[in-house]
Protein backbone atom coordinates (compact mmCIF):
# COMPACT_ATOMS: atom_id res chain seq x y z
CA UNK A 1 0.00 0.00 0.00
CA UNK A 2 3.18 2.11 -0.26
CA UNK A 3 2.82 3.82 3.13
CA UNK A 4 5.48 1.72 4.87
CA UNK A 5 3.11 0.16 7.38
CA UNK A 6 3.20 -3.49 8.41
CA UNK A 7 0.26 -5.54 7.10
CA UNK A 8 0.42 -9.28 7.12
CA UNK A 9 -0.11 -12.70 8.59
CA UNK A 10 1.71 -15.06 10.90
CA UNK A 11 2.84 -18.41 9.54
CA UNK A 12 1.62 -20.03 12.76
CA UNK A 13 1.61 -23.79 13.29
CA UNK A 14 4.27 -24.36 10.63
CA UNK A 15 7.78 -24.35 12.15
CA UNK A 16 6.36 -24.34 15.69
CA UNK A 17 3.45 -26.73 16.22
CA UNK A 18 0.20 -25.73 17.97
CA UNK A 19 -2.49 -28.39 18.44
CA UNK A 20 -5.45 -26.10 17.73
CA UNK A 21 -3.96 -25.02 14.37
CA UNK A 22 -3.22 -28.61 13.28
CA UNK A 23 -5.55 -30.80 15.40
CA UNK A 24 -5.33 -33.90 13.19
CA UNK A 25 -1.53 -33.71 13.18
CA UNK A 26 -1.77 -34.26 16.96
CA UNK A 27 -4.78 -36.58 17.05
CA UNK A 28 -3.13 -39.00 14.60
CA UNK A 29 -0.23 -39.63 17.00
CA UNK A 30 -2.18 -39.64 20.28
CA UNK A 31 -4.21 -42.81 19.62
CA UNK A 32 -7.08 -41.52 21.71
CA UNK A 33 -4.79 -40.48 24.57
CA UNK A 34 -3.41 -37.07 25.44
CA UNK A 35 0.31 -37.49 26.08
CA UNK A 36 1.43 -35.52 23.02
CA UNK A 37 0.34 -31.92 23.59
CA UNK A 38 3.15 -29.71 22.22
CA UNK A 39 6.33 -30.02 20.19
CA UNK A 40 8.38 -31.13 23.21
CA UNK A 41 6.15 -34.16 23.81
CA UNK A 42 5.88 -34.75 20.04
CA UNK A 43 9.65 -35.29 19.99
CA UNK A 44 9.67 -37.05 23.36
CA UNK A 45 7.07 -39.77 22.73
CA UNK A 46 7.37 -40.51 19.01
CA UNK A 47 10.22 -42.66 17.84
CA UNK A 48 12.85 -40.43 16.16
CA UNK A 49 12.25 -41.80 12.65
CA UNK A 50 8.48 -41.19 12.81
CA UNK A 51 9.01 -37.77 14.36
CA UNK A 52 11.42 -36.72 11.62
CA UNK A 53 9.22 -38.10 8.81
CA UNK A 54 6.13 -36.34 10.10
CA UNK A 55 7.89 -33.03 10.74
CA UNK A 56 9.74 -32.92 7.41
CA UNK A 57 6.53 -33.67 5.51
CA UNK A 58 4.72 -30.97 7.49
CA UNK A 59 7.44 -28.37 6.86
CA UNK A 60 7.43 -29.26 3.18
CA UNK A 61 3.68 -29.21 2.54
CA UNK A 62 1.97 -26.91 5.01
CA UNK A 63 2.51 -23.71 3.00
CA UNK A 64 2.88 -23.41 -0.75
CA UNK A 65 4.29 -20.63 -2.91
CA UNK A 66 0.79 -20.28 -4.44
CA UNK A 67 -0.60 -19.41 -1.01
CA UNK A 68 2.13 -16.80 -0.49
CA UNK A 69 1.19 -15.39 -3.90
CA UNK A 70 -2.51 -15.16 -2.92
CA UNK A 71 -1.61 -13.27 0.24
CA UNK A 72 0.70 -10.92 -1.65
CA UNK A 73 -1.97 -10.34 -4.31
CA UNK A 74 -4.37 -9.32 -1.53
CA UNK A 75 -1.99 -6.49 -0.59
CA UNK A 76 -0.18 -8.06 2.36
CA UNK A 77 3.47 -7.11 2.73
CA UNK A 78 4.80 -8.86 5.86
CA UNK A 79 4.88 -12.39 7.28
CA UNK A 80 5.82 -13.06 10.88
CA UNK A 81 7.41 -16.51 11.02
CA UNK A 82 7.44 -18.30 14.40
CA UNK A 83 10.64 -20.33 14.75
CA UNK A 84 11.97 -22.73 17.38
CA UNK A 85 15.27 -22.60 19.25
CA UNK A 86 15.96 -26.31 18.73
CA UNK A 87 16.63 -25.81 15.01
CA UNK A 88 19.87 -24.15 16.13
CA UNK A 89 20.54 -25.30 19.67
CA UNK A 90 19.74 -28.51 21.56
CA UNK A 91 21.13 -29.44 24.98
CA UNK A 92 21.44 -32.76 26.75
CA UNK A 93 18.16 -33.90 28.26
CA UNK A 94 16.00 -32.21 25.59
CA UNK A 95 14.06 -34.60 23.33
CA UNK A 96 14.73 -32.77 20.07
CA UNK A 97 17.08 -34.22 17.45
CA UNK A 98 20.51 -32.71 16.96
CA UNK A 99 20.14 -29.53 14.83
CA UNK A 100 20.93 -29.90 11.12
CA UNK A 101 22.56 -26.57 10.29
CA UNK A 102 23.16 -27.52 6.65
CA UNK A 103 20.38 -25.60 4.89
CA UNK A 104 20.79 -27.66 1.72
CA UNK A 105 19.70 -30.81 3.60
CA UNK A 106 15.98 -31.41 3.06
CA UNK A 107 15.72 -32.97 6.52
CA UNK A 108 16.56 -29.60 8.12
CA UNK A 109 13.93 -27.04 9.06
CA UNK A 110 16.40 -24.42 7.78
CA UNK A 111 15.99 -25.82 4.25
CA UNK A 112 12.26 -24.97 4.37
CA UNK A 113 12.72 -21.64 6.13
CA UNK A 114 15.22 -20.57 3.47
CA UNK A 115 12.90 -21.77 0.69
CA UNK A 116 10.04 -19.73 2.16
CA UNK A 117 12.23 -16.63 2.41
CA UNK A 118 13.28 -17.07 -1.21
CA UNK A 119 9.61 -17.23 -2.23
CA UNK A 120 8.97 -14.10 -0.18
CA UNK A 121 11.91 -12.37 -1.81
CA UNK A 122 10.52 -13.15 -5.28
CA UNK A 123 7.11 -11.78 -4.23
CA UNK A 124 8.49 -8.65 -2.54
CA UNK A 125 7.35 -9.75 0.93
CA UNK A 126 9.20 -9.02 4.16
CA UNK A 127 9.74 -11.39 7.09
CA UNK A 128 9.89 -11.01 10.83
CA UNK A 129 11.74 -14.04 12.17
CA UNK A 130 10.18 -14.54 15.58
CA UNK A 131 11.69 -16.79 18.25
CA UNK A 132 8.54 -18.40 19.60
CA UNK A 133 10.12 -20.85 22.00
CA UNK A 134 12.28 -20.05 25.02
CA UNK A 135 14.23 -22.82 26.76
CA UNK A 136 12.16 -24.20 29.70
CA UNK A 137 9.18 -22.12 28.45
CA UNK A 138 8.75 -18.38 28.77
CA UNK A 139 4.97 -18.65 29.23
CA UNK A 140 3.82 -22.23 29.84
CA UNK A 141 1.74 -22.33 26.63
CA UNK A 142 1.99 -25.11 24.05
CA UNK A 143 3.16 -22.51 21.52
CA UNK A 144 6.33 -22.03 23.59
CA UNK A 145 7.20 -25.59 22.59
CA UNK A 146 6.59 -26.87 26.11
CA UNK A 147 3.27 -26.62 27.91
CA UNK A 148 3.19 -26.51 31.69
CA UNK A 149 5.46 -24.76 34.16
CA UNK A 150 7.40 -21.60 33.37
CA UNK A 151 11.12 -21.82 34.08
CA UNK A 152 12.67 -19.59 31.39
CA UNK A 153 13.02 -17.31 34.38
CA UNK A 154 11.52 -17.98 37.80
CA UNK A 155 12.13 -17.10 41.44
CA UNK A 156 15.74 -18.34 41.11
CA UNK A 157 16.47 -15.21 39.03
CA UNK A 158 18.78 -13.26 39.04
CA UNK A 159 20.98 -15.93 40.60
CA UNK A 160 20.01 -18.32 37.82
CA UNK A 161 19.94 -16.53 34.46
CA UNK A 162 21.08 -19.47 32.36
CA UNK A 163 18.03 -19.53 30.07
CA UNK A 164 18.21 -15.79 29.41
CA UNK A 165 21.85 -16.10 28.38
CA UNK A 166 21.12 -19.18 26.31
CA UNK A 167 18.28 -17.36 24.55
CA UNK A 168 20.65 -14.50 23.69
CA UNK A 169 23.02 -17.02 22.11
CA UNK A 170 20.10 -18.52 20.16
CA UNK A 171 19.01 -15.07 18.91
CA UNK A 172 22.59 -14.53 17.72
CA UNK A 173 22.56 -17.90 15.94
CA UNK A 174 19.33 -17.45 13.99
CA UNK A 175 20.01 -13.80 13.15
CA UNK A 176 23.42 -14.86 11.85
CA UNK A 177 21.78 -17.54 9.68
CA UNK A 178 19.53 -14.88 8.13
CA UNK A 179 22.48 -12.52 7.59
CA UNK A 180 24.51 -15.30 5.97
CA UNK A 181 21.68 -15.94 3.50
CA UNK A 182 21.65 -12.25 2.60
CA UNK A 183 25.44 -12.09 2.26
CA UNK A 184 25.44 -15.22 0.09
CA UNK A 185 22.84 -13.67 -2.23
CA UNK A 186 20.19 -16.29 -1.37
CA UNK A 187 17.74 -13.51 -0.43
CA UNK A 188 17.87 -9.72 -0.61
CA UNK A 189 18.46 -7.65 2.51
CA UNK A 190 14.95 -6.20 2.22
CA UNK A 191 13.40 -9.63 2.80
CA UNK A 192 14.38 -9.59 6.49
CA UNK A 193 12.25 -6.87 8.07
CA UNK A 194 12.95 -7.73 11.68
CA UNK A 195 14.18 -10.11 14.34
CA UNK A 196 11.63 -10.95 17.04
CA UNK A 197 13.71 -11.78 20.08
CA UNK A 198 11.08 -13.78 22.05
CA UNK A 199 7.34 -14.25 21.68
CA UNK A 200 5.09 -13.62 24.70
CA UNK A 201 7.60 -13.81 27.55
CA UNK A 202 4.71 -13.86 30.00
CA UNK A 203 7.07 -15.06 32.71
CA UNK A 204 7.60 -11.29 32.96
CA UNK A 205 3.86 -10.51 33.01
CA UNK A 206 2.12 -9.13 36.07
CA UNK A 207 0.16 -12.33 36.74
CA UNK A 208 3.19 -14.66 36.99
CA UNK A 209 5.71 -14.71 39.87
CA UNK A 210 3.80 -11.84 41.54
CA UNK A 211 4.98 -9.58 38.74
CA UNK A 212 8.55 -9.74 40.01
CA UNK A 213 10.14 -10.81 36.71
CA UNK A 214 9.39 -7.69 34.63
CA UNK A 215 12.94 -6.35 35.23
CA UNK A 216 14.29 -9.66 33.86
CA UNK A 217 12.73 -8.72 30.51
CA UNK A 218 12.76 -4.92 30.50
CA UNK A 219 16.14 -4.20 32.07
CA UNK A 220 18.02 -7.41 31.28
CA UNK A 221 16.87 -9.55 28.35
CA UNK A 222 15.45 -6.84 26.05
CA UNK A 223 18.47 -4.46 26.13
CA UNK A 224 20.90 -7.37 25.73
CA UNK A 225 18.84 -8.87 22.90
CA UNK A 226 18.82 -5.52 21.09
CA UNK A 227 22.61 -5.37 21.51
CA UNK A 228 22.94 -8.96 20.23
CA UNK A 229 20.95 -8.31 17.05
CA UNK A 230 22.85 -5.06 16.45
CA UNK A 231 26.11 -6.99 16.25
CA UNK A 232 24.65 -8.63 13.12
CA UNK A 233 22.15 -6.16 11.63
CA UNK A 234 22.37 -2.37 11.86
CA UNK A 235 19.22 -0.41 12.69
CA UNK A 236 18.81 0.42 9.00
CA UNK A 237 19.07 -3.25 8.03
CA UNK A 238 16.57 -4.91 10.40
CA UNK A 239 14.21 -3.96 13.18
CA UNK A 240 14.58 -5.52 16.60
CA UNK A 241 11.10 -6.55 17.72
CA UNK A 242 10.29 -6.88 21.41
CA UNK A 243 7.07 -8.34 22.74
CA UNK A 244 4.83 -6.26 24.99
CA UNK A 245 4.86 -9.22 27.43
CA UNK A 246 1.42 -8.41 28.84
CA UNK A 247 2.48 -4.94 30.00
CA UNK A 248 1.14 -1.49 29.20
CA UNK A 249 2.40 0.48 26.19
CA UNK A 250 3.51 3.19 28.60
CA UNK A 251 5.90 0.83 30.43
CA UNK A 252 8.58 0.85 27.73
CA UNK A 253 10.27 4.17 28.46
CA UNK A 254 14.05 3.97 28.51
CA UNK A 255 14.31 1.27 25.84
CA UNK A 256 16.27 2.26 22.73
CA UNK A 257 13.99 3.42 19.94
CA UNK A 258 16.67 3.11 17.26
CA UNK A 259 15.17 0.49 15.00
CA UNK A 260 13.27 -1.13 17.86
CA UNK A 261 9.56 -1.87 17.64
CA UNK A 262 6.95 -3.26 20.03
CA UNK A 263 4.88 -6.24 18.97
CA UNK A 264 1.61 -6.13 20.95
CA UNK A 265 -0.91 -8.97 20.93
CA UNK A 266 -4.55 -8.06 21.04
CA UNK A 267 -7.17 -10.77 21.38
CA UNK A 268 -10.84 -10.34 22.25
CA UNK A 269 -11.67 -13.96 23.06
CA UNK A 270 -9.71 -15.21 26.09
CA UNK A 271 -10.99 -15.11 29.67
CA UNK A 272 -14.18 -14.50 31.59
CA UNK A 273 -14.73 -10.90 30.48
CA UNK A 274 -15.06 -11.82 26.80
CA UNK A 275 -17.25 -14.79 27.72
CA UNK A 276 -19.67 -12.33 29.37
CA UNK A 277 -19.51 -10.09 26.31
CA UNK A 278 -20.28 -13.05 24.04
CA UNK A 279 -23.37 -13.84 26.15
CA UNK A 280 -24.63 -10.24 26.20
CA UNK A 281 -27.25 -9.04 23.68
CA UNK A 282 -25.00 -6.32 22.24
CA UNK A 283 -21.76 -8.29 22.45
CA UNK A 284 -20.75 -7.61 18.87
CA UNK A 285 -21.22 -3.88 19.38
CA UNK A 286 -18.93 -4.06 22.42
CA UNK A 287 -16.23 -5.68 20.28
CA UNK A 288 -16.52 -3.04 17.57
CA UNK A 289 -16.39 -0.16 20.08
CA UNK A 290 -13.46 -1.73 21.88
CA UNK A 291 -11.64 -2.21 18.57
CA UNK A 292 -12.00 1.44 17.62
CA UNK A 293 -10.75 2.51 21.05
CA UNK A 294 -7.57 0.42 21.01
CA UNK A 295 -5.88 3.31 19.19
CA UNK A 296 -5.98 5.31 22.44
CA UNK A 297 -3.90 2.66 24.22
CA UNK A 298 -1.43 2.28 21.36
CA UNK A 299 -0.98 6.07 21.27
CA UNK A 300 0.80 5.82 24.65
CA UNK A 301 3.61 3.73 23.18
CA UNK A 302 7.02 5.47 23.15
CA UNK A 303 8.16 3.11 20.37
CA UNK A 304 6.87 2.31 16.92
CA UNK A 305 4.25 -0.40 17.49
CA UNK A 306 2.38 -2.99 15.50
CA UNK A 307 -0.06 -5.63 16.67
CA UNK A 308 1.65 -8.90 15.83
CA UNK A 309 -1.28 -11.13 16.78
CA UNK A 310 -5.05 -10.66 16.63
CA UNK A 311 -7.93 -12.65 15.19
CA UNK A 312 -11.67 -12.53 14.57
CA UNK A 313 -12.53 -14.97 17.37
CA UNK A 314 -14.82 -13.79 20.18
CA UNK A 315 -14.77 -17.03 22.23
CA UNK A 316 -12.39 -19.85 23.22
CA UNK A 317 -14.61 -22.40 21.45
CA UNK A 318 -11.98 -23.40 18.88
CA UNK A 319 -10.92 -26.95 19.78
CA UNK A 320 -7.71 -27.01 21.89
CA UNK A 321 -7.35 -23.20 21.70
CA UNK A 322 -7.22 -22.33 25.38
CA UNK A 323 -5.40 -24.71 27.70
CA UNK A 324 -4.31 -26.92 24.83
CA UNK A 325 -4.71 -30.51 23.72
CA UNK A 326 -7.02 -32.67 25.84
CA UNK A 327 -9.29 -35.65 25.16
CA UNK A 328 -12.56 -33.75 25.48
CA UNK A 329 -11.90 -30.07 24.92
CA UNK A 330 -13.97 -27.75 27.09
CA UNK A 331 -13.17 -24.03 26.81
CA UNK A 332 -11.95 -23.07 30.31
CA UNK A 333 -13.60 -19.65 30.50
CA UNK A 334 -16.62 -20.08 28.22
CA UNK A 335 -20.20 -21.05 28.78
CA UNK A 336 -20.20 -24.27 26.66
CA UNK A 337 -23.55 -23.29 25.12
CA UNK A 338 -21.76 -20.49 23.26
CA UNK A 339 -19.99 -23.14 21.22
CA UNK A 340 -23.22 -24.26 19.56
CA UNK A 341 -23.28 -20.89 17.77
CA UNK A 342 -19.51 -20.30 17.59
CA UNK A 343 -18.93 -23.79 16.20
CA UNK A 344 -16.10 -23.26 13.65
CA UNK A 345 -18.37 -24.60 10.87
CA UNK A 346 -18.52 -21.81 8.30
CA UNK A 347 -21.47 -23.41 6.51
CA UNK A 348 -23.59 -22.67 9.60
CA UNK A 349 -22.47 -19.03 10.00
CA UNK A 350 -25.38 -16.61 9.61
CA UNK A 351 -25.16 -13.66 7.23
CA UNK A 352 -25.30 -11.36 10.28
CA UNK A 353 -22.33 -13.09 11.85
CA UNK A 354 -20.32 -12.98 8.61
CA UNK A 355 -21.07 -9.26 8.29
CA UNK A 356 -19.97 -8.71 11.90
CA UNK A 357 -16.71 -10.56 11.21
CA UNK A 358 -15.96 -8.33 8.21
CA UNK A 359 -16.62 -5.18 10.28
CA UNK A 360 -14.70 -6.54 13.27
CA UNK A 361 -11.64 -7.02 11.06
CA UNK A 362 -11.85 -3.45 9.70
CA UNK A 363 -12.42 -1.92 13.14
CA UNK A 364 -9.33 -3.61 14.55
CA UNK A 365 -7.00 -2.70 11.70
CA UNK A 366 -8.35 0.88 11.70
CA UNK A 367 -6.90 1.17 15.19
CA UNK A 368 -3.71 -0.74 14.51
CA UNK A 369 -2.89 1.38 11.46
CA UNK A 370 -2.89 4.56 13.56
CA UNK A 371 0.52 3.25 14.60
CA UNK A 372 2.66 0.93 12.46
CA UNK A 373 0.18 -1.78 11.47
CA UNK A 374 -0.73 -5.38 12.12
CA UNK A 375 -0.05 -9.07 11.52
CA UNK A 376 -3.06 -11.39 11.73
CA UNK A 377 -2.92 -14.71 13.59
CA UNK A 378 -2.79 -16.83 11.49
CA UNK A 379 -2.21 -17.40 7.76
CA UNK A 380 -4.12 -20.69 7.62
CA UNK A 381 -5.32 -23.60 9.74
CA UNK A 382 -5.35 -27.33 8.94
CA UNK A 383 -8.27 -28.05 6.57
CA UNK A 384 -9.49 -24.53 7.44
CA UNK A 385 -10.64 -25.91 10.80
CA UNK A 386 -10.65 -22.46 12.47
CA UNK A 387 -12.38 -19.94 10.18
CA UNK A 388 -12.07 -16.93 12.51
CA UNK A 389 -8.31 -17.48 12.67
CA UNK A 390 -7.58 -18.39 9.04
CA UNK A 391 -6.68 -15.46 6.77
CA UNK A 392 -6.56 -17.45 3.54
CA UNK A 393 -10.03 -18.87 4.27
CA UNK A 394 -11.41 -15.45 5.23
CA UNK A 395 -9.94 -14.03 2.03
CA UNK A 396 -11.45 -16.77 -0.13
CA UNK A 397 -14.85 -16.24 1.52
CA UNK A 398 -14.93 -12.46 1.21
CA UNK A 399 -14.73 -11.68 4.94
CA UNK A 400 -11.45 -9.76 4.66
CA UNK A 401 -10.83 -7.34 1.78
CA UNK A 402 -9.64 -8.70 -1.56
CA UNK A 403 -7.26 -5.73 -1.69
CA UNK A 404 -6.14 -4.48 1.69
CA UNK A 405 -4.84 -1.27 0.08
CA UNK A 406 -8.30 -0.33 -1.20
CA UNK A 407 -10.64 -1.12 1.64
CA UNK A 408 -13.52 0.31 3.60
CA UNK A 409 -12.98 1.63 7.10
CA UNK A 410 -15.19 1.11 10.12
CA UNK A 411 -14.13 3.49 12.89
Amino acid sequence: CSDGKVRGVNLGGWLVLEPWITPKFFEEVNDGGDKIVDEYTYAQYLDPVTYKERMVNHWDTYYSKEEFQKLADAGLSHFRIPIAYWYWDVEEGEPFPEPILDDTNSESALFYLKRALKWMDELGLQAVLDLHTGPESQNGYDNSGRRGEIHWVDYEYPGDRYNIDRTLRIVEKFATTAKNWIDAGEISGETIYGIGVLNEPHACGGWNFNGQMWPACKDDFFPKAIETVRKIFSSSEAMVVIDIAGHGYNEFGGISNDGVEIDAHNYQCFGGYWNDVALSPNGWGTHLDHSCNIRNDIAQSPLSTWVGEFSLAVTECQKYLSGGYMINYVPPDNDPSLCNYYNSDFSTFTEDYKYFLSQFFLAQIDSFETNNGWIFWTGKTEDHCAPEWDYLFLLENGIVPADICNRDTYC
